[in-house]
C-alpha cells in the first residue's frame, strides 16, 4: 500500500537526508532511510543533483507525494530559495526549487510541500515524540543556532516570536545566539580560559563541567539560564502548555534542563526533552505535507 507513505527529504547544511514516511504508523519505512554528505557551497546544479540522487533511492513506493524540510530563508510557498549571505546554499538564490526538484524526479511539482526544518521538527514531536497530545507548545532546537517551532493543534503557526524565529528575538541587549549557541557557548569558554586555540567543542564542555570543571560549569549555566530568562516572556504571551528541547546541545540533558528551568521562572512548567532525532523533521514534514486535507495521523480526531 502506497497511499499513507510520503517521500521525504531533509536538507541540512552539511547532509541531505530521505526516507518514506508511513504516515498511517507516524515512523519511517524500515530501509529507506539514508543520508549523504552535501556540499552547500557547491553549484545550484551540484546541489540539486545531489539531493535527487539521494531521492531517487526511495524508489516509486510511496505515491508520488513530497515533502521537503528545508532550513530558510526560503519561499515555502512557491518553493524559490532566498539564500544569501548565511554561508550556505548561496547559488540556490532564487532557484525554484520546487521546479528542479520535480523534474530532476520525473514529478508533478505540485506535489511537493516545503516546510521550515524548525517547523518539521516541532510537528514530529507532536506527532510522534513528547509533543503528542499537547495542545500548545514550543519546540526549540539547539545546536549551531537556535531553531523553533509553534504549534497549535497540530499547525505550525508564528507563535510569539519575530516571523516565529526564536533566533531573532532581541533579549537583555542582543539577539539570543550571541549567547546561546555552538560558537557563543565555545567563545565564552574560550575568553574565561584564556585559551583561544584548540577550544573544546559543546559536548566536551559538557563532559569537563560533569568533571568538576568551574569554568565550563559556569559557562553552560550562563547560556543555559539565559536562554530560559529569553523565552519565559514569548512563552507566557503563546500560554505555551510546554517546551519542547531538541538538537545536540539536547544531548547534555542533566545539564540544560536545570539551568533552564531555573532561568524559565516558572516551577512546574514543563520543559520536554525532544524524543525523536534524525526522523523528528522527516516525519513532521510529512505531517505538514497532509495537513491541508487532515489526512496525516487522524490530526483531526483525536
Amino acid at each position: 500500500m502506497t497511499g499513507n507513505r510520503v517521500a521525504t527529504i531533509e536538507l541540512g547544511g552539511t547532509h541531505v537526508a530521505v526516507a518514506v514516511i508511513d504516515t498511517a504508523a507516524r515512523a519511517i519505512v524500515e530501509g529507506t532511510y539514508l543520508t549523504r554528505p552535501l556540499n552547500s557551497g557547491g553549484t545550484a546544479d551540484d546541489i540539486v543533483e545531489a539531493i535527487a540522487a539521494a531521492a531517487r533511492t526511495l524508489g516509486s513506493e510511496h505515491g508520488g507525494r513530497w515533502a521537503v524540510a528545508v532550513p530558510g530563508p526560503f519561499d515555502f510557498t512557491t518553493g524559490i530559495a532566498r539564500y544569501t549571505g548565511v554561508g550556505k546554499f548561496d547559488a540556490l538564490y532564487g532557484v525554484d526549487l520546487r521546479a528542479r526538484l520535480a523534474d530532476a524526479l520525473d514529478a508533478e511539482a505540485g506535489s511537493f510541500t516545503f516546510v521550515n526544518d524548525a517547523d518539521a521538527f516541532a510537528l514530529g514531536e507532536y506527532a510522534a515524540g513528547a509533543a503528542r497530545g499537547l495542545e500548545r507548545f514550543c519546540c526549540v532546537t539547539l545546536g549551531t543556532g537556535v531553531g523553533s517551532g509553534w504549534v497549535v493543534a497540530g499547525e505550525r503557526t508564528d507563535g510569539a516570536a519575530p516571523d516565529g524565529e526564536v533566533h531573532l528575538l532581541e533579549f537583555e541587549g542582543g539577539r539570543i545566539e550571541a549567547r546561546m549557541s555552538r560558537r557563543a557557548i565555545r567563545a565564552a569558554y574560550a575568553q574565561r580560559t584564556g585559551h583561544a586555540e584548540d577550544v573544546p567543542d559543546v559536548k566536551e564542555i559538557a563532559d569537563l563541567a560533569r568533571g568538576g570543571d568551574r569554568i565550563a560549569s559556569e559557562v553552560l549555566v550562563d547560556a543555559f539560564s539565559y536562554l530560559g530568562r529569553a523565552l519565559a516572556g514569548p512563552l507566557g504571551r503563546f500560554d505555551a502548555d510546554a517546551l519542547v528541547v531538541g538538537g545536540t546541545i539536547a544531548r547534555s540533558w542533566d545539564l540544560l534542563e536545570p539551568a533552564l528551568s531555573e532561568g524559565l521562572g516558572r516551577p512546574g512548567f514543563p520543559v520536554l526533552r525532544a524524543e525523536l532525532w534524525h526522523e523528528a523533521p522527516m516525519i513532521g514534514a510529512a505531517h505538514a505535507a497532509y495537513a491541508s486535507d487532515a489526512a496525516l495521523l487522524g490530526v483531526r480526531g483525536r
